[in-house]
């Protein structure tokens, strides 16, 4: 839902003072979409932008037609649907000048196991190294230094819009921007039928199935604002016993997210932007919610304390003169 005028002009007030009363990190530099470094953040919340916490459920249904000439395949495994969940994070991050190309928003989906304590990752180890984490899908490279050589993953489409909610979708003709291990793992029925073991089904490129159907590339498809997100993709899989390299099933996966706004990690989403914006908040000391934020600034803060508040006087009575 679209915000007042009035509410709009605070937020930018607040995003305006909230630079100049940036605090504790004299090197920070504003072109770029890193966060400062006056508040201890894990990187899994290293860059601007809004932060989902949600579930994932994964399903899969093994298709032996799309590989009927294909001997090597397992022909006893049982039929249905099976399902993993998965605890998840997805981060909507504001691109930045190392991005390549058209990138409205950088994506950054990560899955984790069932109750898992986000309190316990590391401070300083990279996203993609977690050892926890459970699978992990990128619309770009995550970059942590303005040096990083970064490649876009997904060709993102944006569909019109004169603010939130934004949609977005891409085509995925390859898996690159998939991160930590290489598929999902899951008990099921062991190919020989003595009991179950641990499969991994990994996506996988498949346009051509080998009983001559042609399959479409798999699409993802984003939806979100400034309370919640959606993301879906519906591709293909490959499904190897654990302790096996040889492919022995194949089949359809449906991935979907479902989160809500994380405020605690998250900047302030503009309201009436054509493409997705940011008003930088965490470590600006501008937004209650935020990790970091005290009531009472700190010594070095106190100037930019006083021009927060003039500034959001001044602006105040420049929207009460304008009624």
């Amino acid at each position: 839902m679209r915000g007042s005028v009035t509410t709009q002009a605070v937020l930018f007030s607040l995003a305006f003072a909230g630079r100049i009363a940036a605090k504790d990190d004299q090197n920070y530099n504003s072109s770029l979409n890193f966060r400062p470094n006056n508040v201890t953040l894990s990187d899994l919340y290293y860059w601007v932008g809004s932060y989902y916490n949600g579930t994932t459920d994964v399903e899969f249904v093994p298709d032996l037609g799309l590989a009927a000439n294909d001997s090597l395949l397992c022909p006893t495994l049982p039929n249905g649907t099976l399902t993993r969940h998965y605890d998840t994070v997805l981060a909507l991050t504001e691109p930045s000048i190392y991005n390549s190309g058209f990138d409205p928003v950088n994506a950054f989906l990560t899955l984790w196991p069932p109750d898992f304590n986000f309190s316990t990752l590391p401070l300083s180890e990279q996203v993609q190294d977690f050892p926890s984490l459970e699978f992990a899908l990128f619309s770009s490279q995550p970059a942590y230094s303005v040096s990083d050589d970064i490649q876009n993953y997904f060709d993102w489409t944006l569909n019109a819009t004169e603010g939130p909610p934004y949609s977005l979708f891409s085509a995925l003709p390859d898996y690159n921007g998939i991160a930590g291990p290489a598929g999902f793992y899951l008990s099921w029925t062991q190919c020989n039928g003595t009991g179950d073991v641990e499969w991994l089904f990994a996506p996988i490129d498949f346009n051509i199935s080998q009983a001559g159907l042609y399959l479409p590339d798999p699409v993802i498809d984003l939806q979100f604002d400034g309370r919640t997100a959606n993301l879906s993709l519906e591709g293909y899989f490959g499904g190897y016993e654990d302790t096996n390299s040889v492919l022995l099933t194949v089949g359809k996966f449906k991935l979907s997210f479902s989160g809500v706004l994380d405020a605690y990690h998250s900047d302030v989403l503009a309201n009436n932007t054509a493409t997705p914006t940011w008003l930088r908040t965490v470590g600006f000391q501008n937004n209650s919610l935020n990790v970091g934020y005290t009531s009472v600034a700190s010594s070095q803060s106190v100037p930019g304390t006083l021009v927060t508040t003039t500034w959001i006087v001044v602006m105040f009575g420049a929207i009460f003169l304008a009624v």
